[in-house]
C-alpha cells in the first residue's frame, strides 16, 4: 500500500456537517435502514464539522455497528482501522468497495467511486470525477467543500478561496468555510480580514472549540500573546480534550521563554488525559525549547543522541534546534547529516508524486534552505546564506501559527545576517516589515542586540 493512498483517503473525509442542505443530490442524504444508526452518523458529522476527530470516529463506529450495511459509515472508519491493523483495514476497504452502489444516493456513489480510484491508484481520474459531480450538483455543500479542499491541499489558495466563499453563499451554516477563509487571509498578509473571518466564525459557533483556537493562532502570529492565550484557554474550557489548544499554549509560552509555564500546560494536558502522540510532541517541544533558551548547545546534542524527538528525518522544531546547536559548537558533520536526511525525505515524498500536502512540501524545502543558510552564515559565507534564507522566506506564508513562527524566525535570522554584513539600512527595512506583523518579536530582537545566531557585526 502506497502511503499517498492513505493520505488521500484521509483528506477526502476531513470535514462535513449535518446542517440543512441547499439543492442536495437527493431527498435522502444517507442510506441506512436504521434510524438509530442515522442519528449516530449525524452526530459524527456534527463532530467532524467541529473538528472533534475522536468524537467523530466514535459515532461512526457506533453507526456501523447499528447498521453493518451502512456503507459510508464503514468507509469513513477505515483510516482509524488502518492505524490499528493495516492488513485488516485493507481487507475491509476492499469489501466495502465491492458494494453495489445503485441503491445509494449520488453523493454516496461519488465517495465510493472516488475511494475506488484511490485504491486502484488511478489518482489522475479523481479530478475528473469531482468536476463531473460538481457540474451535476453545484449546490451540494459536501462537493463544494471537497473542491475547495482540493485546492487548499495543493496550496492553490486563490481557487480555494473562491470555493470557500461559494460554500458560505450556499450553506452559511457550514462555518468551517469561515475558518479556512481566515487562514487564507493570513497567508496573504490580510490580517485584519483574517480576524474578521475568525471572529465571524466565533460569533456563529461560540460553543465550539475550534473558532477560539484558530483566532488564537492569528493572535499568536501577530504577537498579541495575552489575547492568544485567552482564546486557547477558551477552547479548552469548551472542550477539555481539545489537544491542539494545549499544544498551542505550550508553543506560545515556549517561544516567549516561559518554559515553566509551558511545563504547567503540559501537566494540565496529562491530567486531562492527553493521548500519547500529542503528549510526546508537546514534551519534546518544551524540553528542547528550554535548552535552546539557555543556549545549552552541548546538552541539546547529547539529548539528540537518545531522544525520539529527532529520530525521524522530518524537520521539526526540535530538529531545527539540534541543527543550530551543532552549528554553534562547530559540529558541521552533524549539521550536514540533518540537512541530508531532510533532503532525502523530501526526495522520497516527491518521487511518489503526492499532490496533496503541497504546502507542507514547500515548508520542508524552506526548512532545508533555512538549515543550510544558518550553517553557511555561521561559517562566514554570508552571500549564499542570504540567498537561501530569502528563498525560504519566499516559500512560506503566515497561513497558520507554525508557518508564521517559522517565517518570522527566518526573517529575523536574515536581518541579523544583514547587520553582520554591514548592511544596516537593508536590515532595518526588513525589520520594519516584520514589525508590521509582530512588533513584539522585533522589540525582543532589538533587546538582544539584534542576535539570533550570535554573528559578529561587520
Amino acid at each position: 500500500m502506497k502511503r499517498w493512498m492513505w493520505l488521500t483517503l484521509a483528506a477526502v473525509v476531513v470535514v462535513g456537517t449535518a446542517v440543512s442542505l441547499v439543492a442536495v443530490p437527493a431527498e435522502q442524504e444517507w442510506t441506512t435502514s436504521s434510524p438509530e444508526a442515522l442519528v449516530e452518523f449525524e452526530l459524527a458529522m456534527d463532530a467532524r464539522f467541529k473538528l472533534y476527530k475522536e468524537d467523530e470516529i466514535r459515532h461512526l463506529q457506533r453507526a456501523a455497528e447499528l447498521d453493518p450495511d451502512f456503507v459510508i459509515a464503514r468507509l469513513w472508519t477505515i483510516g482509524q482501522k488502518y492505524r490499528e491493523d493495516e492488513e485488516a483495514a485493507k481487507a475491509e476497504w476492499d469489501k466495502i468497495l465491492e458494494t453495489d452502489t445503485s441503491e445509494l444516493t449520488p453523493r454516496e456513489r461519488f465517495y465510493i467511486e472516488r475511494s475506488r480510484l484511490i485504491r486502484a491508484e488511478r489518482r489522475e481520474e479523481i479530478d475528473l470525477l469531482l468536476d463531473k459531480y460538481l457540474a451535476d450538483y453545484p449546490n451540494d455543500p459536501y462537493i463544494v467543500y471537497e473542491k475547495a479542499a482540493q485546492h487548499w491541499n495543493r496550496d492553490e489558495v486563490d481557487d480555494a478561496e473562491r470555493f470557500y466563499r461559494r460554500l458560505v453563499d450556499i450553506a452559511p451554516n457550514w462555518v468551517i468555510a469561515y475558518n479556512q477563509l481566515g487562514y487564507i487571509n493570513m497567508s496573504k498578509g490580510r490580517f485584519t480580514e483574517a480576524e474578521e473571518r475568525f471572529k465571524s466564525y466565533r460569533f456563529i459557533a461560540p460553543d465550539q472549540a475550534n473558532p477560539h483556537d484558530s483566532l488564537g493562532e492569528l493572535f499568536f502570529a501577530l504577537g498579541r500573546n495575552d489575547e492568544a492565550e485567552e482564546s486557547f484557554e477558551k477552547a479548552i474550557e469548551i472542550k477539555p480534550d481539545y489537544w491542539a489548544s494545549y499544544n498551542h499554549i505550550a508553543l506560545l509560552k515556549s517561544f516567549n521563554d516561559d518554559i515553566e509555564g509551558a511545563r504547567e500546560v503540559l501537566d494540565r494536558a496529562h491530567t486531562a488525559g492527553i493521548p500519547d502522540d500529542w503528549a510526546a510532541e508537546t514534551e519534546c517541544l518544551v524540553q528542547y525549547r528550554g535548552l535552546h533558551y539557555t543556549e545549552s548547545w552541548r546538552e541539546i546534542l547529547e539529548l539528540a543522541e537518545t531522544s525520539k524527538c529527532v529520530e525521524k528525518p522530518n524537520i521539526n522544531i526540535m530538529k531545527l534546534i539540534t541543527h543550530l546547536a551543532a552549528c554553534e559548537v562547530g559540529d558541521w558533520d552533524t549539521a550536514l547529516e540533518i540537512e541530508r536526511a531532510g533532503e532525502e525525505q523530501l526526495a522520497e515524498i516527491e518521487s511518489k508524486g503526492i499532490e496533496s500536502g503541497a504546502r507542507y512540501k514547500e515548508m520542508m524545502r524552506a526548512s532545508i534552505e533555512h538549515l543550510r543558510g544558518v550553517r553557511l552564515a555561521l561559517q562566514g559565507d554570508y552571500g549564499e546564506a542570504e540567498e537561501l534564507l530569502r528563498a525560504a522566506d519566499e516559500r512560506v506564508s503566515y497561513i497558520e501559527a507554525p508557518f508564521a513562527i517559522f517565517k518570522l524566525h527566518n526573517r529575523l535570522v536574515l536581518a541579523e545576517l544583514l547587520f553582520a554584513d554591514g548592511r544596516d539600512a537593508e536590515a532595518h527595512g526588513l525589520l520594519a516589515k516584520i514589525r508590521g506583523v509582530n512588533p513584539l518579536w522585533v522589540a525582543e530582537f532589538q533587546d538582544s542586540g539584534f542576535k539570533m545566531l550570535g554573528l559578529d557585526r561587520g
